[in-house]
């Protein structure tokens, strides 16, 4: 069923100590929809993250690029499992309070994406709370998208970051990252090894702040700095439910 790679690496992950859980949602928990509210989500994937939070001295998060209500709306994601959004910048816990120079550089990007919006039919802006996100998956003119997302991506406004993702084009005010987020909680939790699954650009900073004893998760295709592959969410699904398993048996 498994690879050498990947049973190797969920045996590590059974067997750790103490382990930290983190996934990406979009692309490795859900698919994709024009609706963002209406994702197809793989419950079998959750129902293993839920099992997982029930095990002693194992930890569970989902970590997103949506808002953290949002995340929590469509994932249908319940405590203790930890659910932080804006790639890290809030959380079940807490968010960051922009000043006035992010404060501006967030109304200077609204607009500039907004105006790039307007002349793509089926283009559109997202407000979340420290970034805007320019969407062109409604976009039927595939070329028209393309030009629309590389507008987005050539705008330099001060203080804000452009990140391209899947049919998207990120503009960020804080300085958040999933590398940064994951950094953050596993100095917080002291896991024996941490596992991180994702499936987009900006996981990439989530994979490359994972150390020796963990474990990184590069879902479909496209290059990346994981150390394991899985083909589609639904392998994720039965890799966490066969981790959920495996890990509820070493701990007896």
């Amino acid at each position: 069923m498994w690879t050498s790679n990947q049973q190797k690496a969920l045996d590590h992950l059974a067997t750790a100590p103490s382990l930290l859980v983190v996934s990406d949602f979009d692309g490795t928990l859900a698919g994709f929809s024009h609706d963002a509210m209406q994702v197809p989500v793989n419950h079998v994937a959750m129902a293993a993250l839920q099992q997982l939070t029930s095990l002693p001295r194992t930890w569970v998060a989902l970590l997103s690029g949506r808002d953290v209500q949002g995340l929590i709306q469509v994932s249908g994601a319940a405590a203790p499992m930890i659910v932080a959004g804006s790639h890290g910048a809030e959380s079940t816990e807490g968010g960051l309070v922009l000043n006035e120079a992010q404060q501006t550089a967030l109304s200077t990007v609204t607009t500039a994406l907004e105006k790039i919006a307007a002349s793509v039919p089926g283009a559109f802006v997202e407000l979340k709370p420290y970034h805007r996100v320019l969407h062109v998956i409604r976009v039927a003119d595939k070329q028209q998208a393309r030009t629309a997302l590389d507008r987005a991506l050539a705008l330099e406004i001060p203080g804000a970051k452009l990140a391209e993702g899947k049919w998207i084009a990120e503009a960020s005010v804080v300085d958040f990252t999933k590398g940064t987020w994951i950094t953050s909680a596993q100095e917080q939790y002291r896991p024996s090894a941490t596992l991180f699954l994702g499936d987009d650009t900006t996981d990439e900073n989530g994979f490359a702040a994972l150390g020796s004893q963990d474990v990184g998760i590069k879902v479909g295709a496209g290059d990346t700095c994981a150390t394991v592959r899985l083909e589609s969410i639904d392998r994720v699904g039965q890799f966490l439910s066969s981790l959920a398993a495996a890990r509820s048996v070493a701990q007896q």
